[in-house]
């Protein structure tokens, strides 16, 4: 897991080729006025998945994990809480589908919390579990997200 201001992610370029594209996509920008989906960077190797919802309470959110891919997790507008942890020791709530697994929420305590803000990004490697989505103090806000999924 990576949590580093969007400005600084240049400097885990060498950990892939991938993760190269995917973060050269990022600066070079333009990805803040993409609309809601999909959309292609490098075919299935790099692509972005743009969203908007309300941040939740833990009880609508789940842990995950994504066997195939790293996610790269930045926000366009609103704040949320992101909970992680290593995916080790919990127990599968939902099995694995292409690309995604969930998880029971683990003992309290056991998580490290994350604030994703405009301006952060969050870097999710395939054996880092997180629940994101969270809504801080409890009180939902509108979210405007990108994540670019990365195959390893």
């Amino acid at each position: 897991m990576i949590a580093t201001p969007i400005e600084n992610l240049g400097r885990y370029k060498a950990l892939g080729p991938n993760l190269s594209k995917a973060i050269s996509w990022l600066e070079a920008g333009g990805w803040e006025n993409l609309p809601e989906g999909r959309h292609e960077i490098a075919g299935t190797a790099v692509y972005a998945l743009v969203s908007r919802y309300d941040s939740k309470g833990p009880e609508d959110a789940r842990y995950e994990t994504h066997r195939d891919y790293i996610d790269i997790q930045v926000l366009v507008s609103g704040r949320e809480i992101v909970e992680a942890r290593s995916s080790e020791g919990l127990a599968v709530a939902v099995p694995y589908k292409p690309d995604i697994e969930f998880y029971a929420p683990p003992e309290p305590d056991t998580c490290h919390t994350l604030l994703l803000s405009p301006g952060t990004a969050l870097v999710f490697f395939p054996e880092d579990a997180h629940r994101p989505g969270l809504a801080i103090k409890g009180v939902p806000e509108p979210i405007h997200k990108v994540v670019l999924k990365v195959a390893v």
